[in-house]
């Protein structure tokens, strides 16, 4: 699975998680399930998060769709 996350950079990413923050992502897939704890593709970067997730970086989008600068991949507690 791959999760779009609004946020400047990859550093800027983990110290707000390192901060406490809630921080959540989307599944823009059109095999993102529309119901159930993650509707319309929504996950929250946590301890329930799969190891390995790809967690696309992005603070601008284009069409409707968000334009990732980076990218990288979730350990269990940081990008």
């Amino acid at each position: 699975m791959k999760l779009y996350v609004e946020a400047n950079s990859k550093a800027d990413l983990n110290r707000r998680l390192t901060a406490g923050e809630v921080v959540r992502g989307r599944n823009y897939s059109m095999f993102a399930p529309m119901t159930g704890p993650d509707r319309q593709g929504m996950h929250t970067l946590d301890n329930t998060l799969a190891t390995g997730t790809v967690i696309a970086i992005y603070s601008q989008m284009s069409g409707g769709q968000p334009v990732a600068k980076s990218w990288g991949t979730w350990n269990g507690t940081k990008c």
